[in-house]
């Protein structure tokens, strides 16, 4: 998620856990904690391709985030020396901060490393909200607000106040998990959807229209449909997809294979008068892909491996907010 919504999650459960000691101040301390797994952007790596699939890597691993979660703790309490805070609750508190932090990326399609250092297959992600959600982040935020005006007079009903918005954006969440499983359900009992592999996600800013991506070796397929109405997909539309670079002859690159592992198997290679492209098929609209890469240049004697680079798409988002639209109109009418 956005860092708005990571330091507002974080301010909320500090809020809840430290208000009762630091006052307003537990907001600014949990949000900054919430913000740290993120410091992992700051890390240059050579290649686009590695500074995407090793964000969300060792910062975000709950195991990481668990040993050193006392040692954030005890340097809290040694801060904050007259506010009697207590071992418990602290270091409770700053755990929570942490761990929401990869819990929540992880329910977006970009998915999260939650076991680093451990390969327990691609990173986690369930995809149950988009990357940026105004109405859960403005939940948070509501619950900040009212615990800032309330917390120099009535410090307990400021931590009521914030415990309550925290619940009800918790809930919005579980609305988007159980909307995910019922797109999922409807997907997958499709017949033109038989012995593919299927992937749902909310379409942008919002939990109501989702997006279904399904492919096989040879092929992709995408739709959209709505949790407001029991329509099948919409504009549902079929794609080449090629699982391998062929003709391309010369080994993969490592940053390469290991996009294909980050994707899950959702990408795609693109054979193109410039040179060899690969997609993940997740993020975006067919033919909409904002995380395209070229790692291979066509020359006169073939293709000619390369540094990768990000592929600018501008033109092709705007078909996808072009289909978003389409897909509004028709649901009212029930599809």
């Amino acid at each position: 998620m956005d860092t708005i919504t990571q330091f507002a999650l974080g301010a909320s459960v500090a809020g809840v856990g430290l208000g009762p000691r630091l006052g307003w101040r537990a907001i600014l301390v949990g949000g900054a904690i919430a913000t740290l797994p993120d410091l992992d952007s700051f890390i240059p790596y050579d290649s686009p391709l590695d500074k995407m699939t090793y964000h969300r890597g060792f910062t975000h691993s709950v195991l990481v985030q668990t040993v050193i979660s006392p040692f954030l703790s005890a340097g809290l309490i040694a801060f904050f020396k007259n506010s009697s805070l207590s071992w418990q609750r602290t270091w409770l508190t700053v755990w929570l901060c942490l761990i929401t932090h990869s819990l929540l990326d992880s329910l977006t399609t970009y998915g999260t490393q939650l076991f680093w250092p451990f390969n327990v297959g691609s990173p986690v992600a369930f995809s149950s909200v988009f990357i940026i959600d105004p109405f859960y982040t403005i939940l948070l935020i509501i619950g900040i607000i009212g615990f800032l005006s309330l917390a120099k007079k009535r410090l307990t009903k400021a931590v009521k106040f914030c415990a309550v918005f925290l619940g009800v954006s918790t809930f919005y969440l579980g609305l988007g998990m159980s909307a995910h499983l019922m797109v999922q359900s409807r997907a997958m009992a499709l017949p033109q959807l038989e012995g593919t592999k299927i992937h749902v996600q909310p379409t942008p800013f919002n939990i109501l229209y989702w997006q279904v991506l399904a492919i096989n070796d040879k092929q992709t397929f995408v739709g959209v449909t709505s949790v407001l109405r029991t329509c099948p997909l919409i504009d549902f539309k079929t794609y080449e997809r090629f699982a391998s670079p062929l003709p391309f002859q010369t080994l993969i690159p490592k940053d390469v294979k290991r996009f294909e592992w980050f994707t899950d198997g959702f990408y795609s290679y693109q054979l193109t008068d410039t040179g060899i492209l690969i997609s993940d098929l997740r993020i975006g609209f067919a033919p909409a892909y904002p995380f395209t890469f070229q790692f291979a240049r066509k020359s006169e004697q073939g293709y000619v491996l390369q540094k990768a680079k990000r592929v600018r798409q501008s033109q092709r988002s705007l078909a996808y907010l072009q289909s978003l639209y389409h897909l509004a109109q028709k649901v009212p009418d029930g599809c």
